[in-house]
């Protein structure tokens, strides 16, 4: 079989098996439409490992800043700046990759982004100082925030109306799993290397070379997105200036979709970095508890997110968007409310489950709602990058306003408390965006 990855328009003769089913409005309920297909499995391998892998790549971050500051002699601020870049580089990579997936095709875009990061984390390994190592990073970020992009658009189009949301959700499922991958990797390699420090944390960078060879191969075996093909095939037909005023005509820019899209991310970004960044110094400053930095605080969370995105995938084909996410942020606005209020170390291990599903699981369905509420454009990458990657902001601006609160105990809870102010602002947005389950893209 030759790779769409290398040639994209090969399959234009033969679309895959189930895919006619895609621009078919009454087949939702047929048996086929019921049947997940080879091509939205490959399709889901590719988007879901790559974000799998990215999500290796930036949890690993998080776990290494104290060794890099001692092998570094780094400050807090200067380990700060770490993070600001991979944000930056992410923002604007899944910007440019959503573009060049509007290009070139959504497999292609993929495993591009996939080497970028792959190669960019393996020199990670060789930095001999923090201006590498900071270079390097940002050239990684760049692939990091395109690999969701063009996943997230890939499984959208490929994926049949009648079961997007399960594709989208199980795509998600990698924010989690590749956290646990991390820290697993991570426990390895410093009980054989007797910790981190040395060549024990060059080692967990090296490993992130590898996902470029393992979905090399994924790839080849992807096919394109039947949508992406045919408005290309369209394209070549009828002419670049021809396709683009036909396009114009049949459809315009949704910029209401296009807000709401944007909205949403935002408020789940505020609310995702503010309980995130802040939860853990929030209960050991204010709540006096110790047991925040343990393994278990941290699986409680990633397996509260695991539970999370499946039970999401199970059900937001059958219940709808809105009634999944409405559910999932009261979810999430209770267990800031347990820690806001309580100090009982078992309410609070119940909490941190319920943030991890409920603040965590809400993303699994953030791919197919943007694609979906964007609506039919030729530039549906390039706009859901636009969205998810604006709304990055929020997650730029939630520490820096609970952080400026947070001088004080009942600053520091009222600073925590804007995040419930999120919950309430996503939750009116939703209530006001249409329900886009079952809708046919083009």
């Amino acid at each position: 079989m030759k790779s769409d990855t290398l040639n994209p328009e090969a399959r234009l003769a033969t679309p895959a098996a189930g895919h006619a089913n895609v621009t078919a409005a009454g087949t939702a309920t047929s048996h086929a439409s019921k049947r997940i297909t080879a091509p939205e499995w490959r399709a889901l391998s590719l988007a879901g490992l790559g974000w799998t892998f990215e999500s290796y790549d930036s949890f690993l971050l998080s776990l290494l800043l104290p060794t890099l500051a001692l092998q570094f002699s780094l400050t807090k601020a200067q380990l700060g700046l770490f993070t600001s870049i991979t944000a930056a580089g992410q923002i604007i990579g899944g910007i440019l990759f959503g573009y060049v997936s509007d290009r070139i095709g959504r497999v292609r875009t993929a495993l591009l982004c996939i080497g970028i990061y792959s190669l960019f984390s393996g020199l990670l390994a060789f930095a001999p100082n923090e201006h590498w190592f900071a270079a390097a990073r940002l050239c990684g970020a760049l692939g990091m925030g395109g690999m969701w992009t063009a996943g997230a658009a890939l499984v959208a189009e490929t994926w049949h109306a009648s079961r997007r949301g399960k594709g989208g959700a199980l795509m998600q499922m990698g924010l989690p799993v590749g956290a646990i991958i991390a820290i697993t990797i991570s426990a390895v390699v410093s009980g054989i290397n007797g910790g981190l420090a040395h060549d024990g944390w060059r080692v967990l960078f090296l490993i992130g070379a590898l996902p470029f060879f393992i979905l090399f191969w994924v790839a080849r075996k992807t096919p394109e997105s039947p949508i992406w093909l045919e408005r290309r095939a369209a394209l070549q037909q009828a002419g670049a200036r021809a396709k683009e005023a036909a396009s114009q005509e049949k459809s315009p820019l949704n910029v209401r979709g296009l807000l709401t899209a944007f909205t949403f991310i935002f408020f789940l970004q505020y609310l995702y970095w503010g309980v995130f960044t802040w939860t853990p110094t929030f209960l050991v400053t204010v709540k006096h508890l110790d047991f925040v930095h343990s393994l278990k605080f941290v699986l409680a969370l990633q397996f509260g997110a695991i539970t999370g995105f499946l039970l999401f995938s199970a059900f937001v084909d059958r219940l709808g968007r809105r009634p999944m996410f409405i559910a999932y942020l009261l979810v999430g606005a209770a267990a800031v409310g347990v820690y806001i209020v309580s100090a009982n170390a078992w309410l609070l291990m119940a909490a941190i489950f319920l943030t991890g599903f409920g603040v965590n699981g809400i993303f699994a369905g953030a791919g197919p709602f943007l694609a979906e509420v964007i609506g039919d454009t030729a530039s549906r990458g390039f706009l859901m990058g636009l969205a998810y990657n604006g709304g990055r902001l929020g997650g730029f601006i939630a520490p820096l306003v609970i952080g400026a609160l947070a001088s004080t105990s009942g600053g520091f809870t009222m600073g925590l408390a804007t995040t419930i102010v999120a919950f309430l602002a996503a939750a009116i947005v939703v209530l006001f965006a249409p329900e886009t389950r079952g809708k046919t893209l083009a």
